[in-house]
């Protein structure tokens, strides 16, 4: 009796199609619109929208945290959401995820440590700039709710090793900061003439005492 030998066809294996994520996209484009209007407000040195002159949008802008490196601090804010943006209209799945989620978690720390510079030692706040770290927390927040399925047990998408590398990457950007902001190039001469403008507009007296 003659064996048939039967053949099982294998089709070939589709690789997933990587949708763009839209409310992702969409954050990080107004991350972009707040950052990279305050950019313009440094290097252009004019006041805020709704913030009235000597108010404390003027001390922050003005103040030595305003700039990084040589450029204004909101600039590599914008680089920051524009970056997840565009991984975001790629598709974030696998690498792209991890990536996007990573420059989150190191702009929600950077964000944070920088309001509280603000509050602590420069002594005013600016509207604009707190609502670019709400932006941030925002896009760190959707990018935890929309993570995709991890696949195997060594995928960097597992709760985990997210929780790792964004706490790397949060505490790698605020130490970052801290050095820079240290150094001598980082000081701002024009801080000194908006705390006086602000203190004249909200009237606010200093008293002293020499002994």
């Amino acid at each position: 009796m003659a064996r048939t030998n039967r053949t099982r066809k294998v089709e070939p294996s589709v690789p997933a199609v990587s949708v763009p994520d839209r409310p992702i996209t969409a954050l990080a484009a107004a991350g972009v619109l707040v950052s990279g209007y305050l950019t313009w407000l440094k290097w252009s040195g004019t006041g805020a929208a709704l913030c009235a002159a000597g108010s404390g949008c003027d001390i922050v802008q003005a103040s030595r945290y305003a700039m990084f490196l040589w450029v204004p601090t909101a600039l590599w804010g914008l680089v920051l959401y524009a970056v997840i943006g565009a991984l975001a209209g790629l598709g974030l799945s696998g690498r792209r995820f991890v990536a996007a989620f990573v420059l989150a978690a190191a702009g929600v720390g950077f964000s944070l440590y920088l309001t509280a510079l603000s509050v602590f030692d420069v002594g005013a706040t600016c509207m604009w700039c707190l609502t670019s770290a709400l932006i941030s927390v925002a896009l760190f927040a959707a990018l935890v709710l929309r993570r995709p399925a991890p696949e195997g047990r060594k995928s960097p998408i597992r709760p985990l090793s997210l929780a790792t590398y964004g706490g790397l990457a949060a505490v790698g950007a605020i130490l970052g900061g801290a050095f820079v902001f240290a150094a001598p190039f980082s000081a701002s001469a024009g801080y000194q003439e908006a705390l006086a403008r602000h203190l004249a507009q909200t009237k606010s007296i200093m008293y002293g005492a020499y002994w």
